[in-house]
């Protein structure tokens, strides 16, 4: 899909039926159309919940700020976003991408 940018967009298909449990500090994860369960802990359960939330398509720097502020997340850098913050999104997003629970566009 060629290389990321900061204009990239995520989004969860609508057709994506997941079904969730928060336990503690992680996530449980089900994938109905590929019966497959997934364990995630706290950062990419919020990420992957603000995805789901509305299924709008976000880039990564909105969908951080929704992450952490919309569903009252800690954030692990403090009040500012750096760039090693944006790259461990970007690397949940993109473990997300590769097991088919989202898609980036372009």
């Amino acid at each position: 899909m060629g290389t990321p940018s900061a204009t990239d967009r995520w989004h969860v298909d609508g057709s994506q039926v997941i079904d969730w449990q928060e336990w503690g500090e992680e996530f449980v994860v089900r994938v109905a159309s590929r019966a497959e369960t997934h364990l995630l802990s706290a950062a990419a359960g919020a990420a992957l919940l603000s995805l789901l939330d509305g299924r709008e398509s976000l880039t990564l720097e909105a969908l951080y700020a929704r992450a952490f502020e919309d569903f009252g997340t800690d954030r692990p850098g403090g009040p500012t976003t750096s760039a090693s913050e944006l790259e461990s999104l970007r690397t949940i997003v993109d473990d997300f991408a590769r097991l088919g629970i989202v898609t980036r566009i372009s």
